[in-house]
């Protein structure tokens, strides 16, 4: 659902918000970014005004409640690669950004973020063994199974039953938008074995396909072991809300991003 506070909007689950998980998938509204960034963008690297983004940043956080200085942020690749933040130790000096799509942690002292533009924004979160992790799923994870990753780093590191799991599944960009062509469906059909039920040809231009990744994503964490009415799936697509949401696929460079943020 969509909040709105002092000006800003974010988003956040039903399911996490109960379990009393801090955690937010922002919009583009409510921030001081001009022009193709207008106006909450929080990509230091896209850019933007520095000073600009970390007054959005310090505006996003005062109305969620994060700690400024809390914050780890990736350096996303496109790949499964999760980090583990299990100790103070292993968390980079400043909050700076680490190489890999995914973190989790056992730790209430840190704030996990992730940058969208259209690609999907998976939260988990063990209300059990209280574990969070944040993975960012382009196309190219979805296809290599990022959510399914991310649970099974949960139970490699924490020991996390998968049926405990809390999941949402934020604002991306939907089938109807996701437009593509044989060579990544060939990327998909090399190593899912459910994905048939997630693709579908386009009705309006031959040899095109449209592929569902937020269905792809609610299987994999299924097939992972989460129980279905443990998911939460956000249905807001990121290409069609201009007003709400930058896009990658629609905009362009330059343009802004959103952060999906999640702490202890």
């Amino acid at each position: 659902m969509i909040i709105e506070k002092n000006g800003v909007k974010y988003f956040v689950f039903e399911n996490l918000t109960k379990a009393g998980v801090k955690h937010c998938f922002t919009t583009r509204v409510g921030g001081v970014s001009e022009g193709a960034y207008s106006s909450l963008n929080l990509g230091f690297h896209n850019g933007d005004c520095p000073e600009a983004v970390g007054e959005n940043l310090r505006r996003i956080c005062d109305v969620v409640g994060f700690d400024v200085d809390s914050f780890v942020m990736t350096r996303q690749v496109h790949g499964v690669l999760v980090e583990n933040l299990g100790l103070p130790g292993t968390i980079p000096e400043g909050g700076g950004q680490s190489p890999c799509d995914g973190l989790m942690t056992a730790l209430t002292s840190v704030t996990l973020a992730t940058y969208y533009a259209d690609c999907v924004p998976i939260m988990l979160f063990d209300p059990v063994r209280r574990v969070i992790a944040n993975a960012h799923a382009g196309w190219r994870g979805c296809a290599s199974d990022m959510a399914g990753a991310a649970v099974a780093a949960m139970q490699r590191y924490y020991s996390c039953n998968p049926a405990d799991i809390l999941a949402g599944i934020g604002p991306a960009i939907s089938m109807e938008n996701f437009e593509v062509g044989q060579e990544v469906v060939d990327e998909f059909q090399k190593s899912l074995s459910f994905f048939d039920s997630f693709v579908y040809n386009s009705k309006v231009v031959k040899n095109k396909y449209h592929i569902d990744l937020w269905g792809i994503c609610q299987k994999s964490l299924e097939q992972a072991g989460l129980k279905a009415h443990n998911i939460e799936v956000a249905g807001m697509c990121t290409y069609a809300l201009p007003e709400l949401f930058y896009s990658h696929r629609r905009d362009g460079v330059p343009r802004g991003n959103m952060l999906a943020m999640i702490s202890l």
